[in-house]
């Protein structure tokens, strides 16, 4: 009984040291987490600054006090020595606190988090400043992670030390209490900045490493919270949908080459008549029939930009007026991957400037190829692609059958364009894919980025499964449409909305996408939209 109590106060003692030691590093992450604070934009409210100042306080509060539950609580009941604990304990603070002041560093210079990719471009950076550049800094971060051990050490030894002196003083439940207040705070307010757009707080969402706020989302819809708001907040992104001021990229792609050695050839007609698809069936056997439906466009020209930019066309008038290139054809260079427009581009109307680009003669390469006909050139052009296993694409911008610009003209069964591709390239099953998936899907399989293709396009990556999954949202001008897997609604440039049945039809007024859905949808949409930041 003696030994039983003995231990459990042994026990007991060596987790009231691992608060201690754990309160004193949330000291010192609060600390490293200023220079987020310093980096980041100072927010336009009074109300978007306190939330900032109790998010710091509450999420580095939370990062130790995490890992102390997860990695160090557990020993104290397997292995109640205080050496081994400490020396553990030491070990895992220097980890979790060497990790925080790199990535510290990082983002206040790229404004990215680390990851794998970012970690790959920060060597290639530091290479082009000096060679053996990455070296240094690799031995610079090893040192520092040595001073921090050094330095956590000598903590862990004091706390143990002076733990009896430290446990007569009873503000540690104080301080703790005041970081619970600000993680519950901080989260609770972003769920209400999340359901009324109020973006100088949801802004400051990718901040603070692994921070994920709690969102409105289902919860707000469901219950019935803050319905008004919420719906006015809506309307307002509707009007703005009609008047984009472009940021494209949000900010500089942050990416990592991938070993693609593979050449692309990327055929694009503006529509397809039943003959053409048999033609093109009978003489290219090697070619695979893509089976999920393909949504094309209502006309050519809105087509092409979905094609070229993987973004949706409401992008096309901002994007023209300025000559933007797409984002990612400067990555594309940099990896000497040669992008190359052909074919008929003045039946497709391709803008001047995008023809401008000079040849760089590499190797690898993707050849976007418009053509009004199939012709034998075009086909052996296919086979010999076919033959040396490239990646081969073809479709069509607009389907056959004329539309009548009438709200059914937007079914998905009216708009469906045939797709083909070749073995080599890998795309999966979708509900529904768009023009704007087409291109990020090509362009993923020569570099990555630390957001995916979302760092350059509104379009999806359709070599991951499930990756376009009813509802869907897109633009056709400045009308929007969202696909469900019975109904198509449409909301005009004005906001009035009209749904129909997909199979009769028939109009539904009593049918209106979920707030959630409508409100996702137009956020993802206006992305590269500076309104979408102030």
């Amino acid at each position: 009984m003696r030994q039983r109590r003995q231990r459990r106060d042994k026990i007991a003692r060596l987790i009231s040291w691992g608060h201690w030691f754990t309160f004193f590093n949330i000291l010192i992450a609060l600390a490293i987490g200023t220079l987020y604070i310093e980096a980041a934009e100072t927010p336009a409210t009074f109300l978007g600054g306190i939330y900032m100042v109790i998010s710091w306080l509450g999420h580095f509060a939370f990062l130790p006090f995490i890992l102390f539950i997860l990695l160090i609580f557990p020993f104290c009941l397997i292995i109640p020595y205080s050496r081994v604990l400490r020396g553990i304990s030491t070990l895992v603070a220097s980890f979790g606190l060497i990790a925080l002041v790199a990535d510290a560093l990082f983002f206040r210079q790229y404004g990215y988090h680390l990851n794998t990719y970012s970690l790959s471009q920060l060597a290639l950076d530091a290479e082009t400043a000096f060679t053996g550049a990455s070296f240094v800094l690799l031995l610079s971060m090893l040192l520092l992670f040595v001073v921090l051990l050094v330095f956590e050490l000598a903590l862990a030894n004091i706390a143990w030390k002076r733990l009896d002196r430290l446990r007569a003083h009873h503000w540690g439940a104080s301080f703790s209490a005041v970081f619970m207040l600000c993680f519950l705070s901080s989260h609770s307010i972003h769920i209400w900045a999340d359901a009324v757009f109020y973006t100088p707080i949801t802004k400051q969402d990718d901040l603070f490493p692994v921070s994920y706020p709690t969102t409105a989302r289902t919860l707000m819809s469901k219950q019935g919270w803050l319905a008004e708001e919420r719906l006015q907040a809506t309307d307002k992104l509707l009007r703005e949908t009609s008047s984009i001021e472009l940021k494209y990229p949000t900010r500089p792609l942050m990416c990592a080459r991938l070993p693609q050695h593979r050449n692309t050839l990327f055929v694009v007609f503006n529509h397809l008549t039943a003959a053409q698809q048999q033609q093109l069936e009978q003489n290219l056997p090697g070619l695979q029939n893509y089976t999920s439906p393909v949504l094309g466009q209502t006309s050519t020209q809105a087509g092409v930009f979905e094609v070229l930019y993987g973004l949706a066309d409401i992008y096309a008038p901002p994007v023209m007026k300025t000559e933007q290139m797409p984002a990612y054809w400067r990555q594309l260079n940099d990896y000497q991957v040669q992008f190359e427009i052909q074919g008929d581009t003045a039946a497709f109307a391709v803008p001047e400037y995008l023809l401008k680009q000079t040849s760089s003669g590499y190797r690898t390469r993707i050849d976007l190829v418009f053509s009004t006909s199939v012709d034998a050139e075009l086909l052996a052009r296919i086979e010999q692609a076919l033959v040396a296993e490239q990646q081969v694409v073809i479709t069509a911008l607009t389907p056959n059958q004329a539309l009548d610009h009438d709200a059914e003209s937007y079914a998905m069964t009216r708009l469906q364009v045939p797709l083909y591709h070749s073995p080599t390239l890998n795309i999966q099953p979708q509900d529904v894919v768009i023009l704007t998936d087409l291109m990020p899907t090509v362009v993923n399989g020569y570099m990555n980025c630390s957001d995916g293709v979302r760092a350059y396009a509104t379009g999806r990556n359709i070599a991951e499964p499930n990756a376009r999954e009813f509802p869907v949202m897109t633009s056709f001008g400045r009308d929007l449409v969202i696909y469900d897997s019975q109904t198509t609604s449409i909301i005009s440039s004005g906001g009035t909305m009209r749904s129909f049945d997909n199979i009769t039809f028939e109009p539904r007024p009593n049918v209106s996408p979920a707030t959630p859905v409508l409100v996702d949808g137009l956020k993802h949409l206006q992305r590269f939209s500076r309104k979408s930041d102030e």
